[in-house]
């Protein structure tokens, strides 16, 4: 089972989403907890103040001087409220509420009805116990803060809404900006695989490290270029040079041969003539692919009948393995057309064909049909087929598996399909036929926009 293919596109905007979101949850918390943290200090500042002024007070001028602070503070006061009480009598000044409590410190909350509606707040006190018995509450309403609070609780949610909302753009913006560049190459890439092979990546002047990475990667392509073309420059050069002595030299094997009386003398020269023969055609072949993966015969394409062309090359061969003692089944559709160079498509079915009748045991099959928007070649056979590990290994010049070398050839068979296949756009894949090999060529149609794939 092929693992589960995990975008890199989706993890960057994941984690710059996610670091952004952290840094946002960092921010308004620090807010929100600041924000608390001030406004409790402020309401103990002055309380405190407020309840150290009134010790103050009955220190100074005593009882009466405190209570009487106690009433003229209860007269004015909106959110403040004050007690002073003692073990005897109770209550003695004050505007403390009815319903809150009197014996402990800290937060509390009482009730009070007004225009028919029950309203709670919420009461912060302190107190002082005097030497003489009497205690001294101070009370703050903090109601209006805790509503604050609850506000400010409601607004930091919403705004760490839309924080994640603009992390999770930010993140996909960041990673689309990362990663169009790396499509382009990819995309650059893709083109040179289907036979493009003088694309290049867009360069812009920026400077970045895309780009220089961009710059690079073409120098790479040009000096790969520069290095195949000379590699493949003497190859054609060396065939070239030696096809025209090569030629003259079987001619002359050829005339010798006709004039020799001795059978001995004949043989030789006939042998020689075979060998001479074999070598003429590797150069032939070797000159043929060069031209194909040049690219100089794409001017020669046109729309022809594949159906044709097929059926042309079956006929050709199914004499030769009925002699072989094959099983030959030809499957053809009807209508089929790809946009191609005739003679060229024509040679690489007639080379999946010699193949097949060549290494095939008990049957060859021959299958051309559409799928889809694509026209699709099988050539199978039920022979020792190829291992998987040496499969794409077999479509490179003069590779010859150890079963095959026994039998005539050069090796540059498949990789004249495979230069075909290349310069049409094509895909070619080889397959286990359990037994045997299975080959199939894929092209588009005309007019198909979706390129082909290996199947």
């Amino acid at each position: 089972m092929r693992p589960r293919r995990r975008s890199i596109r989706l993890r960057l905007a994941v984690a710059s989403a996610a670091l952004l979101t952290a840094m946002a949850a960092l921010v308004l918390a620090a807010v929100y907890w600041l924000t608390l943290d001030a406004l409790d200090a402020r309401v103990d500042d002055q309380m405190e103040h407020e309840i150290e002024s009134l010790v103050e007070e009955h220190r100074t001028v005593g009882l009466d001087g405190l209570v009487a602070e106690v009433r003229r503070r209860s007269q004015r006061s909106g959110n403040s409220f004050y007690l002073v009480t003692e073990e005897i009598h109770g209550s003695l000044a004050g505007n403390w509420p009815k319903d809150a409590e009197t014996g402990r410190d800290g937060e509390l909350t009482f009730g009070e009805e007004v225009n028919g509606f029950h309203i709670v707040h919420r009461l912060r006190v302190e107190s002082r116990d005097f030497s003489d018995g009497r205690r001294l509450l101070v009370g703050r309403d903090v109601s209006a803060e805790h509503a604050f609070e609850g506000n400010l609780r409601i607004a930091l949610i919403g705004a760490f809404a839309f924080a994640l909302l603009f992390a999770i753009g930010a993140g996909l913006a960041i990673s689309d900006s990362l990663l169009r560049r790396v499509n382009s190459m990819n995309a650059t890439i893709g083109q040179i695989l289907a036979g493009h092979a003088k694309q290049r990546v867009p360069v812009r002047d920026t400077g970045d490290e895309f780009e220089v990475l961009a710059g690079r990667f073409n120098a790479l392509l040009d000096e790969n270029d520069r290095l195949l073309a000379q590699i493949r420059s003497v190859t054609d050069d060396i065939a070239h040079d030696l096809r025209t002595p090569l030629a003259r030299m079987r001619t002359r094997i050829e005339s010798a041969l006709g004039a020799c009386r001795d059978p001995a003398a004949a043989d030789a020269l006939h042998a020689l003539f075979t060998e001479t023969s074999a070598i003429l055609d590797t150069f032939n072949a070797l000159l043929r692919i060069a031209q194909v993966e040049s690219g100089a015969l794409q001017g020669g394409m046109a729309e022809v009948a594949f159906g044709e062309i097929v059926r042309g090359a079956a006929e050709l061969y199914a004499p030769v393995a009925e002699e072989a003692g094959l099983a030959f089944e030809v499957d053809v559709a009807d209508g089929l057309r790809v946009r191609g160079d005739r003679h060229l498509l024509a040679q690489a079915v007639a080379n999946l064909l010699d193949n097949a009748v060549k290494y095939g045991r008990g049957r060859v099959r021959v299958a051309a049909s559409a799928r889809g928007d694509h026209v699709e070649l099988v050539v199978e056979d039920a022979g020792p087929g190829i291992p998987d590990a040496d499969r794409a290994r077999v479509l490179e010049r003069f590779v010859r598996l150890e079963p095959s070398r026994g039998t005539p050839g050069t090796g540059l068979g498949l990789a004249f399909v495979a230069a075909v296949a290349r310069l049409h756009g094509a895909a070619l894949s080889l397959e286990d036929a359990a037994p045997g090999l299975r080959v199939v060529w894929r092209m588009p149609a005309p007019g198909s926009r979706e390129p082909a794939r290996a199947v």
